[in-house]
């Protein structure tokens, strides 16, 4: 980590001043977000953008902070001098960085193909969120920034399930720093579920394909929206969920997929070799991952669980 610290602040040497973007990958969740609201507490000339839209956990948490972020797409290019990029590294998740200059790039999940550089690329594959990152590198950290990165970390690691020992070490310090107690954090990294996103959860629940394979219940499900939020519920109860959508705008699925802790697959694994037999691309943790994918939703989903059961069954042996 001291090196980590020790590029980020080259980084803020030569950039500080500069107007940048900053953005993340499609779909904000709650990491991407707070990682973007850090990194601009120490870029205060840079602006923050969406590529597309936010998960519902981010945008609740966005309009409860009043935040309104630009649109990625509607930016001039050459009113900026580059782009920075948090919690994402790989084209697949963030197509329109590779038409920008990005002068950093912080990320911590595997790396996967695809890969967008940078001129600094900061990387820690065994931090559970960018945001335990920046809690870490940043230079100084505010009130109501330790408050956020407290947020994104007690989300992005599923309430601690894929935490690690210094996860704690780090929130206790955002907790501490922020002046507020855990449960205005908790009742911020995880929402009440509004009456639509329910419905959604239900109708999953509803048409969903169960399956068995080595002992685990594998479940798939093909959804309107809210891929997401339906694959982190389903995996309340089965082993592993698959849940895919259309996106109608540019032609392909998108999955998302969760596995419970006793699992001893690699879900980013799983996402990367079934992205890649169908001319996408994927990766993210071992319990959490996702996919895009040229094939419709239900091809897509039939190409997971076959590299899932080739998985298990080498685990197996």
């Amino acid at each position: 980590m001291k090196k980590l610290k020790e590029e980020f602040n080259s980084f803020l040497e030569k950039y500080k001043d500069s107007k940048l973007v900053i953005t993340s990958h499609s779909n904000f969740d709650l990491d991407a977000l707070c990682s973007c609201i850090a990194i601009k507490s120490v870029l205060p000339n840079a602006v923050m953008a969406l590529p597309d839209k936010m998960d519902a956990p981010a945008k609740a948490f966005a309009d409860s902070l009043g935040l309104r972020l630009e649109e990625l797409g509607k930016l001039n290019k050459e009113e900026y001098e580059g782009l920075v990029v948090v919690d994402c590294a790989t084209s697949v998740l963030l197509g329109e960085g590779k038409d920008w200059e990005i002068k950093l790039i912080v990320d911590h999940h595997h790396k996967s193909e695809n890969p967008l550089s940078a001129e600094t690329f900061l990387q820690d594959e065994d931090a559970p969120s960018t945001a335990e990152m920046f809690g870490e590198i940043l230079p100084e950290v505010s009130a109501d920034v330790a408050f956020v990165l407290g947020v994104a970390i007690i989300s992005d690691t599923a309430r601690f399930k894929s935490a690690r020992a210094h996860t704690f070490e780090v929130l206790a310090k955002m907790i501490e720093k922020s002046g507020k107690k855990y449960p205005e954090f908790l009742v911020n990294a995880e929402p009440e579920v509004d009456l639509e996103n329910k419905l959604n959860v239900l109708e999953a629940f509803k048409n969903m394909r169960i399956q068995m394979h080595g002992g685990y219940v594998v479940v798939t499900a093909v959804v309107p929206a809210h891929e997401s939020l339906v694959s982190s519920s389903l995996s309340e109860l089965a082993d592993i969920a698959f849940v895919a959508k259309w996106k109608n705008e540019v032609s392909e699925s998108r999955v998302s997929s969760r596995a419970r802790k006793h699992v001893p697959i690699m879900l980013n694994d799983v996402m990367k070799e079934a992205a890649e037999e169908l001319g996408g691309g994927g990766g993210g943790h071992p319990k959490a991952a996702g996919c895009s994918s040229k094939a419709r939703p239900g091809e897509t989903l039939d190409k997971c669980i076959e590299v899932l059961i080739r998985k298990i069954d080498e685990v197996k042996k």
